[in-house]
Parts: C-alpha cells; structure tokens; sequence
C-alpha cells in the first residue's frame, strides 16, 4: 500500500531468461497491476503491492519498468489496444453494414469491460488519481492525437455521405462526443434504481446517433464495406504504435546495462506515418 518506496533497487548482472518467458512474467505483471489499480485506485497501489500479486519479487518488475509511472502507462496501453483490436475485428465482421448507430454501441460496451480505459476515457481521477494530470495524457500526446484521428475519420465519413452533410465538422464532432460521453458518464450521477441495463443504453445510444447525426438514406454495403476497411487503417496505425510502446518493456532485461532505450507512449505515436 502507500507510504512504501517504488524507487528501483540497484541491479546486479545475472543471466537473462529467455525472451518468451521474460514477456510471460510482463503479462503476469501486468494483470496484476490491472487486478490492483481497480480496487484501489493508481496512487494506492505501489510497486510493493504488484510484485507480492504477481508472485515476483520488487527487482524482477525493474527489470521491465524504471518506474511505477512507466508501468501504469504500460497497463492502459495494453488494455486499450485489447479495446481497440475487438473494434477492428467488429469492423471486419461487419463491414458490409458499417455504420456510426452500430460501431459507437459496440465500443460502449467494451469500454464498460475495461475500467481503466473507461477512466482514461473519462478522466476519472478516482482509479487514474494523479496520473490522470500525467504529461502522457496532455499537450500533443495520445490524447491529442485521439482528437486528430477522430477528426479525420469524420471528415471523411461526411464526405462519403455516412454522415449528415448540413452540419458542419466541428458541431459533428461536439455532438457525437456529447452523446457517447454522455451516455459513458451518467450512470453515477443516475439514482441507481433508475439506471437502464447496460445493453439498453447501447441501443438507445445506437438510435440517438442514427437520428441524430446519420444520414437517413446510408451508402449502400459496397461503399459502406470501403469506408469499414478505410476506417481500420487509419485504427491501424494506433495499434502498430501502442504495439511499439508495450514491446520495449515486454521482454524486459535490455536494460540491465543501464541503457534507456524506451519511448514515452506520445513519442511512438508519432513516429508512425499519418493517414491523410
């Protein structure tokens, strides 16, 4: 718990293990920390509390992270990209229908099973506490570059007529996030006696989108099939890039001759090639 150290402890040179079995005890790590930060929130959960849940002793989790900070980070990116890669296999599966009332519902529902990627969606200060003012999540980072990747995916669904043409891509933008944080956020503010089943508040979220921002008559599945496969690239390039942060620290030990050789997770994301 707090009020322990998460400094690193000094190393000494050792034989490495083997690659798989270094990625395996990453992932044991990982699920871990995932396990803890839910239950007690990021500033209760020290580094201390993750080895003793994992089974590893407090080194081994430095021969991963250099920091707690680098390992939180570590956990969301791994839990959004299992967020983000069940999209890409939604879009796939159902490109032929693609549409905003469907895809935005799906996303709802796999946000509700992930709560740290609910919180850093939402900001929610009482999993994510200090990190949730972490320079990794402002300026020109991930969440910056969320906003861009959003904005350019509208813009071109408008302009292949998935999306309504008489508002413009700014009051889109404001209106589908207003509706989708909406329905995210409400529930704790909501008397619990009254709050709809999850799976409800998918499908009314699904019809607001479609009332709301769709146009009445969609492109038909040829077109509609394109625009799927043109949004997962764009998708693609986020996974390539969260892929890229969370390797340098899976197999861990690269660094026991003091070299840092590891990225910030906005230092990845721009490294990848844009999608004009």
């Amino acid at each position: 718990m707090a009020g322990q150290s998460d400094q690193p402890p000094r190393r000494r040179g050792r034989a490495p293990t083997s690659p798989q079995k270094r990625r395996a005890r990453a992932e044991r790590i990982l699920n871990a920390a995932v396990k803890l930060i839910e239950r007690w929130g990021y500033d209760k959960t020290t580094i201390d509390d993750i080895a003793h849940e994992a089974g590893v002793a407090k080194g081994t989790i430095y021969l991963h992270w250099k920091t707690r900070e680098d390992l939180f980070m570590s956990v969301i990116m791994r839990e959004a990209l299992a967020v983000i890669e069940s999209l890409q296999q939604y879009i796939v599966e159902n490109a032929d229908s693609f549409a905003f009332h469907t895809l935005f519902p799906y996303a709802f529902l796999r946000y509700q099973e992930r709560p740290l990627v609910k919180a850093l969606l939402t900001n929610d200060v009482s999993l994510l506490g200090s990190m949730a003012q972490h320079d990794y999540l402002q300026g020109n980072s991930i969440a910056r570059r969320k906003v861009l990747f959003a904005h350019a995916i509208l813009a071109q669904m408008q302009e292949e007529g998935l999306l309504r043409s008489d508002l413009s891509l700014k009051r889109l933008e404001y209106m589908l996030t207003a509706l989708f944080m909406g329905y995210m956020t409400l529930d704790p503010l909501w008397p619990e006696e009254e709050r709809l089943p999850l799976e409800q508040q998918a499908q009314d979220l699904g019809e607001a989108i479609r009332r709301a921002l769709e146009n009445q008559q969609l492109p038909p599945p040829e077109k509609r099939r394109r625009l799927a496969y043109t949004v997962n690239e764009h998708i693609e390039s986020f996974v390539i890039a969260i892929r890229a942060y969370l390797s340098q620290y899976m197999e861990g030990e690269t660094y026991h001759d003091g070299t840092d050789s590891s990225q910030r997770p906005d230092e990845v994301l721009r490294s990848q090639p844009r999608h004009s």
